[in-house]
């Protein structure tokens, strides 16, 4: 099994842009969507490169209780195999055969979801494709597994050029009445095990992996993962410093720690929750400032009462008035 180093449950936000752009789609409002997943509000304009998973999830099960579970069976469907599978299979072009690049599947995935372990299992003669992922079950883990097994079916369907279905698969939960709507009739599931896995047929091991350059999308450029946990709780919360005030009841639900528990995760690295949401705000409001924005807009975006507060924080975190910084940044005409 791939040795898991991050402990903050996050995932790429390229997910999640292209299932509000997939809902919006179909109809759903985006705003509100945003806002009742709990994704930041100008998610579809961020560069952040990973968001708290507990957001995909929460997305995911609003879409389908506004969209029915069939019909979102199938946009999930087609959001993983035209979407999303396309970026990473680049990935998997460097390898002959299927069994190769499962072998190597922790490495080709973690990147792309770094507080997930997914790895290939062969024991008593059998072969699976195992994902275990962080964090605490809630009402959406049946969802979070549904993404698991169709993100399957569709990578082993692209690499095998034709519709593969799974026969049998494990599931950390006990609830089935969504998955049995996605896999044949014949499928056997079995429940409560310790991840999700999906059986791979030892006979398509060795079959050649032939990726056309339809099947790819544009090649990602890889991202790092930070090590430090601060620098993890930086990335994961600058999304959410905009329109609101960010408060450490709020982070610590984000990050789906207890608020005392990222207290003492924060003091053991010699730094606080204020401290971060000081250099939070100081780097949005300079990078709002540098985009040529009013500071009333900057103000307001920040979820200050008025600029007054604002000036006088910013001149608290950097020593000089937003005006004057502003003037730093000023392009000549």
């Amino acid at each position: 099994m791939g040795k898991r180093e991050f402990d903050i449950p996050v995932i790429h936000t390229n997910y999640a842009k292209v299932l509000v752009q997939v809902c919006t789609e179909f109809g759903l409002d985006l705003h509100q969507l945003l806002e009742d997943a709990g994704l930041p509000a100008d998610l579809l304009n961020s560069d952040s490169e990973f968001i708290p998973s507990d957001s995909i999830k929460r997305l995911i099960f609003l879409a389908s209780t506004q969209l029915g579970v069939n019909s979102f069976i199938e946009i999930l469907s087609m959001a993983i195999g035209q979407r999303i599978l396309p970026v990473i299979l680049h990935q998997f072009n460097r390898y002959e055969t299927i069994g190769d690049a499962l072998n190597d599947i922790n490495a080709i995935f973690t990147a792309d979801t770094p507080s997930s372990s997914v790895f290939f299992l062969q024991e008593h003669g059998q072969s699976w494709f195992c994902v275990e992922s962080i964090g605490k079950n809630n009402p959406y883990v049946q969802w979070t597994e549904a993404f698991t097994i169709s993100y399957v079916q569709q990578l082993m369907s692209a690499l095998l050029n034709r519709n593969w279905q799974p026969e049998t698969i494990t599931l950390r939960g006990k609830d089935v009445d969504i998955i049995k709507n996605m896999v044949p009739s014949h499928c056997r599931i079995f429940v409560e095990n310790r991840y999700t896995s999906v059986r791979i047929p030892n006979d398509l091991l060795t079959k050649s992996i032939s990726l056309s350059s339809a099947a790819l999308g544009e090649k990602p450029t890889l991202v790092e993962w930070h090590t430090s946990f601060t620098d993890n709780v930086f990335e994961v919360l600058k999304p959410y410093v905009r329109e609101r005030d960010l408060t450490i009841e709020y982070a610590a639900e984000l990050l789906d720690y207890s608020v005392r528990t990222l207290q003492r995760k924060l003091t053991k690295e010699k730094t606080s929750f204020r401290k971060i949401k000081d250099n939070l705000v100081f780097s949005v409001a300079c990078e709002l400032i540098e985009e040529g924005h009013s500071l009333t807009y900057v103000s307001n975006q920040l979820g200050y009462a008025n600029l007054a507060h604002f000036s006088r924080a910013f001149k608290r975190m950097s020593g000089l008035t937003p005006n004057v910084y502003k003037q730093t940044v000023k392009k000549p005409i």
